[in-house]
């Protein structure tokens, strides 16, 4: 007669049910189900036969059968204490992580009948491989030293801690008749069975400590493998492994295995892993959908997986199905939790800090940090080591279709409005602490998050700026114009401290559009000089788009007759002309920027035209040129005629810098020496000097060169060696710089040897 197990399963597919199609039709859980088919329930009531074989729709034949086989099942001997708790059945495509078990089997090897028993805790998210892991580390045990008990933890009726010693009680010593029904006598039972017993015991599926406190071991030889898709941080004197998702390698390598005859390129095979995350339950389903298809070629499987709104639904596979995962950690949650996991779907970026996150919620900030540490408890959410909140692309997916489900369009909508007005909000507070008139104190508050600093503002723009650029993005397709060039002008003086972000581009040209639908010149002017430095300064460098847009914020200026707006529309065109090196056209743009700046008193505007008309007269008069870079200093340093400290100490430095080049460009290289050692003293005052001082510091050692000190070279060139390394060995990403410092490096080196072989 036909094994009972086998022969279900036989036919629940002859029927074309799924596991979870059977459960609905006849009312045996699909976790029985499960369990009968792989021979762990090796005894079902004849009542759940029946109700089996009336949702199968069974012959009378086949009913009998499956009765008789059922009834031989019952009257099986039971087996022996080796096959009591055996693991589950192993994956024979195991793939990766080598380093996680070399670390399981380093932690377990120490164990010994004196000391405790290694507890070692394997967190993840759903889908991770857990489980598959757990397995894979007992299989390095004896068959007969393995016990394996599955805590349900995600079951509406998780096993007690009773039945879970009750089973590990039976499982080492099946002649004891009686179990305690007290928990704490039962745990010493099941310590004294298991002290001096050299096993590993696998605990899966935890839904929290005090399930499973009870049958941890005070010693060894005995091993816990415990996992939990929480961190089960509650329990104590344990080593803590969290899997994440596997890296593109053994992702690849795990399709690879999966799709021998596919013929997948290995480009293709990337691009699937790309899609499931690197997830493997994800990526064993996307394998076996293909591997089940002939007719599907990696393309097809590719676009379905592409497609975002269908992605979830093509992640399943038979009774695999990285939804049904999911939807078990989902319904773990409750209020403030479920309702914030579901709408960091809004979340434009790829993370957030949590005072978006409390915005989102509409939850005080502890009340929102707590349920955030739900979250990452029940790893549905990742902290990074900067503290920001991340999740990956399918549970980004998953939330967002819980958010469809659960919330009508209204309430969707209006957090996302409540987003945008918080973050630009945000922004222009943050921006106005470099902003003159405003800085700290002045700048305004803003809901939940309090900046006291420009460096704290600064902080916060550039961590969100993956959120509040898309903000930007979406008032100005809503047509808020007005909004959006509040939000860039805000940002104008902060943007001088982070030219190299490639996201001005972005906002500058939203800007400029808003003021050309608003029609006002004034704006215009501004805004299109702002896009214009963008252009020229940034990292998005088109020196002959920066020009053009130069000129068209002069042709607006002079149409608002706005004097302040000619000048710096003027200083625009001025610096586009000479990032092309048109110096002689740049004299008479730069002498108008600095006499209509000063004619209104713009104490920001006056230096930096100055510095605009010293650098065209380096190359026509180098005598004006000095007047000029000295009258830069003497300004920014007078009380009457300063701008703002921070502008102030920059102007001064590059008014510094030019003055040496001035004289190394002559030779006068005791000058040289005096000009870069008054430079070098105003570099160290600004807030970030190190690229600047890496600049300032080769040009000294080039003069003391020269000067033949090459015990000062000797120790300026250590200097220069040792800010390449914190600043990212910046000076291989430009290469005049870098060459300065090789030839540095070579005269040095021409000098020893000469020296030595004297």
């Amino acid at each position: 007669m036909a094994e009972f197990g086998a022969l279900l399963r036989h036919m629940r597919n002859a029927a074309d049910l799924t596991i979870e199609q059977l459960a609905e039709v006849s009312g045996v859980s699909d976790r029985s189900i499960s369990d009968m088919e792989r021979g762990v329930s090796r005894r079902p009531r004849p009542r759940t036969v029946e109700a089996l074989a009336d949702g199968l729709r069974l012959s009378d034949a086949d009913r009998s059968a499956l009765l008789t086989a059922a009834r031989e099942g019952r009257n099986e001997q039971a087996p022996g204490p080796a096959n009591r708790s055996p693991l589950p059945r192993q994956v024979a495509d195991f793939t990766g992580r080598a380093d996680e078990l070399a670390t399981v089997a380093n932690w377990a090897e120490g164990a010994t009948d004196q000391g405790p028993a290694p507890v070692i805790a394997i967190s993840g998210s759903a889908g991770v491989g857990k489980t598959t892991f757990a397995v894979r580390a007992a299989r390095a045990w004896p068959v007969e030293q393995q016990l394996f008990v599955d805590l349900r933890g995600l079951d509406a009726k998780p096993l007690t801690p009773l039945t879970v010693l009750s089973r590990l009680i039976r499982a080492v010593s099946p002649d004891v008749r009686a179990v305690p029904r007290d928990v704490d006598e039962s745990s010493a039972l099941w310590h004294s069975l298991v002290r001096g017993r050299r096993v590993v015991v696998v605990l899966d599926n935890a839904v929290n400590e005090g399930q499973v406190r009870p049958a941890l071991p005070p010693h060894g030889p005995a091993v816990v493998l415990v996992t939990s898709r929480r961190s089960l941080s509650g329990l104590e004197d344990v080593h803590r492994l969290r899997l994440e998702p596997l890296p593109e390698g053994d992702s690849t390598a795990l399709l690879a295995t999966m799709l021998p005859h596919s013929g997948a390129t290995p480009e293709q095979l990337r691009r699937i892993a790309d899609l499931c995350v690197h997830v493997p339950l994800a990526l064993r389903i996307a394998g076996n959908r293909l591997a089940s298809r002939p007719g599907w070629t990696a393309d097809d499987l590719i676009t379905r997986l592409a497609a975002q709104e269908r992605r979830l639904d093509a992640l399943s596979a038979g009774d695999l199905q990285v939804k049904a995962a999911f939807d078990l950690s989902y319904q773990q949650l409750s209020g403030v939790t479920r309702r914030l996991f579901r709408r960091l779907a809004l979340v434009p970026g790829s993370s957030t800090g949590p005072e978006l996150a409390a915005v989102l919620v509409q939850e005080p900030l502890p009340v929102t940090e707590d349920a955030l540490d739900d979250l990452i408890d029940l790893s549905l959410l990742q902290q990074r080591p900067d503290g920001r909140f991340e999740f990956h692309d399918l549970l980004r997916l998953y939330a967002a279709g819980a958010l469809d489900r659960e919330e009508s369009a209204a309430d969707r909508a209006a957090a996302g409005r409540r987003r945008e007005e918080w973050l630009l909000g945000t922004v222009i507070v943050a921006g106005r602490h470099f902003e003159p008139g405003y800085g700290p104190g002045r700048a305004g508050a803003t809901e939940v998050l309090d900046l006291t600093s420009s460096a704290e503002a600064a902080d916060w723009l550039r961590a969100e700026a993956e959120n509040w650029l898309p903000a930007l993005q979406a008032v100005a397709a809503d047509g808020q114009d007005q909004r959006v060039v509040d939000v860039a002008e805000a940002l104008h003086w902060f943007s001088d401290s982070w030219f190299l972000w490639p996201g001005w581009e972005d906002v500058y040209t939203l800007s400029v559009r808003a003021t050309e639908r608003l029609g006002d010149d004034r704006l215009r002017a501004v805004h299109e000089g702002y896009l214009a430095w963008v252009y020229i300064a940034t990292s998005q460098q088109n020196h002959e788009a920066g020009l053009a847009h130069a000129r068209i914020a002069l042709d607006h200026a002079v149409r608002s007759g706005d004097r302040r707006q000619i000048g710096w529309a003027n200083y625009y065109v001025s610096w586009a002309l000479m990032s092309q090196e048109r110096y002689a056209d740049m004299v008479g743009y730069s002498r108008a920027a600095v006499a209509e700046l000063r004619a209104v008193g713009d104490l920001e505007g006056v230096p930096n035209a100055l510095l605009q008309l010293g650098i065209a007269q380096m190359h026509r008069d180098a005598g004006a040129a000095i007047q000029i870079f000295e009258e830069v200093s003497a300004v920014v340093r007078d009380p009457a005629t300063a701008p703002p400290a921070h502008i102030a100490d920059l102007a001064d430095q590059v008014a510094r810098s030019y003055l040496t080049e001035i004289e190394m460009t002559a030779g006068r290289w005791p000058a040289a020496l005096v000009r870069i050692n008054e430079s070098i003293a105003a570099t160290t005052i600004l807030p970030d000097p190190r690229a600047l001082m890496l600049k300032a510091l080769t040009r000294r050692a080039q003069i003391n060169i020269e000067l033949g000190d090459f015990d000062a070279v000797r120790a300026d060139l250590t200097e220069v060696r040792s800010l390449r390394e914190v600043t990212g060995n910046l000076a291989t990403r430009a290469g005049d710089l870098r060459d300065r410092i090789e030839r540095v490096e070579q005269a040095l080196a021409a000098h020893d040897a000469t020296q030595s072989s004297r």
